[in-house]
């Protein structure tokens, strides 16, 4: 009996496959979110099962918490030289890169463009969804609108939360974004003072409202009676607020009697939306606020301050945060090895991250367009820059997320 020898070798070949591998689920759902966005959003279309995983609440926070330890970012909000607030753009960028590169080369994406959205302003980012923006202006009233943006998901939400904002352009008006853990909720707060630097030395009044994305509307809330240096000196970014653990913060001028400090932080739960009064590090007291600020460093909330002297710069983290008398001292350096001109020392070096190593620091400095990397261990620093005729506005940290813009 003649045999086929083209079926034969066909056989072979068949009979020396291994056999199918079945992952179990908990394996699959493992493997997935070790990968960045860009790498998911093409997974979804391999089958429906992964589809259905991907876009699971549980997944996207189990994908978020390994970006954070993972694939630490910055996002940086830039315009054009002179600036120009309708032509914005945000670009994230990994941490690593300030260490390759002297200049941080603005993507050309016009992706990133904020103008393209309809938006002029970034309000802030949160767990990878960022929050722009917008208005129209008639003499010095403006209406202003929101839309909430995902750049890895390259998804962006319609226009909401419109409101009429007097004196717009006299800055009377801050918004603020943040997360309430509790009830999973994105939430931007708005703060209008009119006139607050007429008003500051009396008993000034801020109006308070907020936004919860999914309930699209805005709410008023107590009304806050201390202003917070974000206010008083709008232009600058080292006092905007402060996202953490559920809660926003402001450092604000304390002219309470019965207290000695010239400074506090005023705290809003925005889960409760109260507010708590917290003290600064007992040392920093009497400390001008100009001199100091808040910050989230290292998954940490700080006050960061220079000495009334000039000489340190000395970071404090809260330990248990609400407790004002947990501050510990966390680091100390000489303001000399930062290599900066005496005159922008105070205030405008902002803490941003603190290498795996231990050694190196990432500041941003907010008056020279720049970042500083300094290795305390030798003292060696590093100064890249923004090229391409653009200066930042602000550096915060990033993450990419999975996070849904509704």
């Amino acid at each position: 009996m003649k045999t086929n020898p083209r079926k034969e070798r066909r056989c072979c070949r068949q009979s020396n496959l291994a056999p199918p591998v079945f992952l179990p689920d908990e394996l699959i759902t493992e493997i997935l979110s070790c990968l960045r966005v860009k790498s998911l959003m093409k997974m979804k279309c391999v089958c429906k099962s992964w589809k259905t995983l991907i876009s699971d609440s549980k997944f996207v926070k189990i994908h978020l918490n390994r970006s954070f330890a993972r694939n630490p970012c910055f996002s940086l909000v830039m315009y054009n030289r002179p600036t120009e607030t309708d032509d914005c753009s945000f670009m994230p960028f990994s941490i690593s890169s300030l260490l390759e590169n002297r200049y941080i080369t603005p993507l050309k994406d016009p992706h990133y463009q904020l103008n393209d959205k309809g938006c002029r302003e970034v309000v802030g980012s949160c767990n990878g969804l960022v929050c722009l923006l917008g208005y129209s202006l008639a003499n010095d009233n403006a209406v202003v609108w929101l839309r909430f943006w995902n750049p890895a998901t390259r998804k962006i939400s319609d226009k909401l939360g419109y409101l009429h904002a007097d004196n717009y352009r006299r800055n009377s008006w801050m918004f603020v974004f943040g997360y309430d853990d509790s009830t999973n909720t994105y939430k931007i707060v708005a703060l209008n003072c009119e006139d607050v630097l007429r008003n500051v030395l009396r008993k000034p009044e801020v109006n308070m409202s907020i936004f919860s994305l999914g309930d699209n509307v805005w709410r008023s809330i107590k009304s806050l009676n201390i202003v917070p240096f974000q206010l008083i000196s709008p232009y600058s970014r080292v006092h905007d607020g402060v996202h953490f653990s559920s809660t926003i913060n402001w450092l604000a001028p304390c002219f309470c009697p019965n207290r000695v400090s010239k400074t506090m932080i005023v705290s809003l739960d925005l889960s409760t939306e109260t507010y708590t009064q917290l003290m600064p590090p007992q040392s920093c007291e009497n400390m001008p606020g100009a001199d100091g600020s808040v910050c989230v460093f290292m998954n940490s909330f700080c006050f960061y301050h220079n000495m009334i002297n000039g000489t340190d710069f000395i970071i404090w983290k809260m330990m248990k945060f609400g407790d004002d008398k947990s501050w510990t001292q966390f680091l100390k350096f000489n303001n000399d090895n930062l290599r900066v001109n005496c005159e922008i020392r105070f205030a405008h070096l902002i803490p941003l991250h603190l290498f795996k190593n231990g050694d190196t620091l990432v500041f941003a400095n907010s008056l020279q367009d720049r970042a500083i990397l300094y290795n305390w261990r030798n003292n060696i620093v590093l100064k890249p820059r923004v090229n391409n005729n653009k200066c930042w506005f602000s550096i915060n940290c990033y993450v990419e997320s999975l996070v849904s813009t509704c």
